[in-house]
């Protein structure tokens, strides 16, 4: 254990205090959308630690052999059993207030920036556009983060806290690009879980409203269509990109592999993976959720099926 501790770096607001705390767990939790990253610490000898006068949202940041947390933000600090747990997430621990808000003839990139805003966080977009334009958009009683959530997943995309940043991942960028990983799946593997839910997956989405209509098509799915109405968009266009955007969202959860194996640091939230397998599980997925314990060395990741069917 105390040689994989020296292999583990820890910074606060800048500074390697590793040599200054005795780390005792150290879990990094890395997701794609829905909640935020999350580190679960314990340290001992934290009274060294509240010397520094700790405040919430002071920046932490923990690396090891080539994995690497990036910027995220003190939460929570518990005393448990002589030494301390502290909690740190990739959101800051602000106040995210639910609001009416309208926007007229803003891009998508704007949206962000104000609604990150708030937050106290930047705001980028990677593998979609910026320069969506919207000529009007409802921010119905929601919270900044909710409401970006709901946006982009309408738009195809994943919302992520990277970094300081909400930003916006295109689910389609994220599986045309190469696999970083290519892995192989034996028929009786202990470590792996494949979950097979396609008879949930929706043949189609429909978007039908007074301003616009539109339907998506997945020609790989043969469940019922659903049909929404109570969205509101500018145009037939915004309609058919929106219905893909949902049909998608909905569909790559249909199927999802669970692997656990010894600690790899290049596992991360949106990384696609190929699998060799003769199971249902071979073929191209894309990384949701990874947990890295940090001393223990094991990796634990959440993957969702690829889905290119949709049109």
């Amino acid at each position: 254990m105390a040689d994989v501790q020296r292999d583990v770096t820890l910074f606060y607001k800048g500074e390697d205090i590793t040599d200054s705390v005795d780390i005792i767990e150290c879990v990094c939790r890395d997701v794609s959308g829905g909640e935020s990253d999350c580190l679960n610490l314990k340290v001992d000898h934290a009274d060294r630690w509240f010397r520094w006068g700790t405040q919430k949202n002071d920046t932490i940041r923990v690396t090891r052999s080539g994995y690497d947390t990036k910027t995220l933000y003190l939460n929570t600090i518990i005393p448990e059993d002589g030494a301390y747990r502290i909690y740190a997430t990739g959101a800051k621990s602000v106040p995210f207030p639910a609001r009416w808000q309208s926007f007229e003839k803003k891009t998508l990139s704007a949206i962000m920036s104000l609604c990150a805003g708030e937050c106290g966080m930047g705001a980028r977009q990677f593998g979609m556009s910026g320069g969506i334009m919207y000529d009007y958009l409802l921010r119905d009683n929601m919270s900044a983060p909710a409401f970006l959530e709901q946006l982009l997943s309408r738009e195809g995309a994943a919302l992520k806290s990277l970094d300081g940043s909400y930003t916006a991942i295109g689910i389609p960028y994220a599986q045309s690009i190469a696999p970083k990983h290519v892995m192989e799946l034996e028929d009786d593997q202990m470590d792996s879980e494949y979950i097979d839910r396609r008879d949930l997956s929706w043949s189609s989405v429909q978007i039908r409203t007074m301003f616009g209509s539109g339907t998506a098509r997945d020609s790989s799915a043969s469940g019922q269509g659903k049909v929404i109405t109570n969205i509101t968009v500018d145009n037939d266009a915004q309609a058919y990109r929106w219905a893909k955007g949902i049909l998608l969202t909905h569909n790559r959860q249909s199927e999802i592999l669970n692997i656990e194996m010894d600690f790899n640091p290049g596992y991360t939230a949106m990384v696609r993976v190929d699998v060799k397998s003769r199971t249902d599980a071979n073929g191209r997925w894309i990384i949701d959720t990874v947990e890295q314990n940090l001393l223990d060395g094991r990796t634990k990741a959440r993957m969702l099926r690829c889905v290119d069917t949709i049109s």
